[in-house]
């Protein structure tokens, strides 16, 4: 049975430059989902919450990808296998990429009004796949075996590719656009009342920090209540209150311990506050609140500074992966609904843009994945990078002392090096990462610190 079709409305010019424009979009969709893959079940650093979703939805797009590939290859053949299995796939995955969208949107609901943790979310990926997935499946295995009154599949030649034919184009909207849609909508109000949230607790913080700064820093500078107050260190030997002048605020640290006790255990410090003499208007001196004791609080501010942060980063992400599902729906479900009412024709251009962005999904969610996983990108390109380069001998710079056999040390040194560059990765040893070994700290770091020691140990005496 010949079946009727919309692409007499198109010439076969158009017909092969919307085939052209499917393969490519389908091949770009393709490589955005294998970097995808590749990169989650390679590296642990992409392994956020969010990415783990659009890494169940990557294997939907690559078999969205396997039929929009195939385009019109088989539109001249509706009974055939080809057409019948192309005709599914689209049925079947190219819907399920707005439930994995409404499910990202779920997470964030579930994270500000239920405290849902990465563990918890965890749990909801196994539901999420087989809802995603198996609410679609099952009109997409029915129109395999529906047929009409006439003996006329559901499945036929649909322009663009092989799909549900014109004639059942109630179908169309019923099973495909209808629900679509119904998850955009429930996805665009869940975003809706998390931003709602979102605005008011960011302007609680800022205005609790605001009113309440941090008494320990702010922008990393030490900060202090400044008054006309003078705070003065004193020094006395331990035990002995005797010897302390009490007229005399001097440090005295070259003064040395009869019994032999080191600076650190023979010395204490006193901290007191005087009123200037000059500021007649100056209140009695305040006895002096160390700052530390306001340390829990101010953790407790920042702690919950850092958790709004990574969900409002989340929902920054969901929110990206919203926006390219209206790009992709917006101008196919207008090419429908123009087919729906204009029976037996179509408009061009709106096959043109459907034929454009409904391949797209795959490389949208890839471009999205990379700019959210940026630093994770970095890392792994310098990896690759550094695992390209010849390999250099490890000069070993550092003090050589002379072992009992007269040899020097640097030979066990280089030994150490090298055991260090085939057990540890390159990319372990780059400062912040933190999964880099323990004994990667360098002798450097330790001397650093006793320098640093001795600088704060020598500060009084100067």
């Amino acid at each position: 049975m010949v079946q009727r079709s919309q692409s007499h409305s198109l010439t076969q010019g158009q017909l092969d430059a919307i085939s052209i424009i499917e393969r490519v979009n389908s091949v770009l969709s393709l490589f955005g989902s294998l970097f995808i893959i590749v990169t989650f079940c390679f590296s642990k650093a992409f392994h956020k919450p969010i990415n783990r979703l659009v890494f169940y939805a990557t294997f939907g797009n690559m078999l969205t990808n396997v039929g929009t590939l195939m385009s019109r290859s088989h539109n001249s053949e509706p009974d055939s296998i080809g057409c019948q299995f192309q005709a599914f796939l689209i049925q079947m995955f190219m819907p399920a990429d707005a439930f994995w969208i409404l499910a990202m949107a779920i997470n964030v609901y579930l994270t500000f009004y239920f405290k849902f943790d990465s563990r918890r979310l965890r749990r909801m990926e196994i539901p999420y796949f087989l809802i995603c997935y198996g609410i679609p499946m099952v009109p997409a295995l029915v129109y395999l075996f529906l047929k009409d009154s006439e003996g006329q599949r559901v499945y036929g030649n649909a322009t663009l590719w092989c799909w549900v034919v014109p004639e059942w184009g109630l179908m169309r909207i019923a099973t495909f656009y209808g629900p679509v849609w119904i998850l955009i909508l429930c996805t665009f109000f869940i975003y809706i009342r998390a931003g709602r949230t979102i605005y008011e607790k960011r302007r609680q913080l800022h205005d609790f920090s605001s009113s309440d700064p941090d008494p320990l820093s702010v922008n990393g500078d030490i900060m202090g209540t400044i008054k006309t107050t003078e705070v003065r260190i004193t020094t006395e030997i331990r035990n002995e209150p005797d010897d302390l002048d009490s007229n005399s605020h001097r440090l005295r640290a070259s003064d040395t311990p009869a019994d032999g006790r080191s600076a650190q255990d023979a010395y204490t410090i006193t901290i007191s506050a005087e009123t200037d003499p000059y500021n007649s208007n100056n209140p009695a001196p305040a006895p002096f609140e160390p700052a530390v004791q306001r340390r829990p609080v101010t953790t407790a501010r920042r702690r919950m500074y850092e958790v709004n942060n990574a969900a409002w980063a989340y929902t920054k992400c969901a929110l990206l992966f919203f926006t390219a599902l209206l790009i992709t729906w917006i101008p196919s479900s207008a090419n429908r609904v123009y087919s729906f009412v204009h029976a037996k024709s179509s408009s061009p251009p709106l096959e043109f843009m459907s034929a454009f962005v409904l391949p797209l999904q795959g490389w949208w969610n890839a471009v999205i994945y990379v700019v959210t996983s940026w630093n994770a990108c970095k890392s792994l390109r310098e990896d690759w990078r550094l695992t390209r380069r010849p390999s250099i001998t490890e000069l070993v710079i550092g003090k050589h002392t002379e072992d009992s056999a007269g040899a020097s040390t640097v030979r066990s040194q280089v030994r150490r090096a090298s055991h260090l560059r085939s057990g540890v990765q390159l990319s372990d040893l780059r400062p912040g990462n933190k999964s880099s070994p323990k004994n990667s700290e360098t002798e450097s770091m330790t001397e650093f610190a006793h320098t640093r020691e001795t600088s704060e140990d020598e500060g009084p005496r100067a």
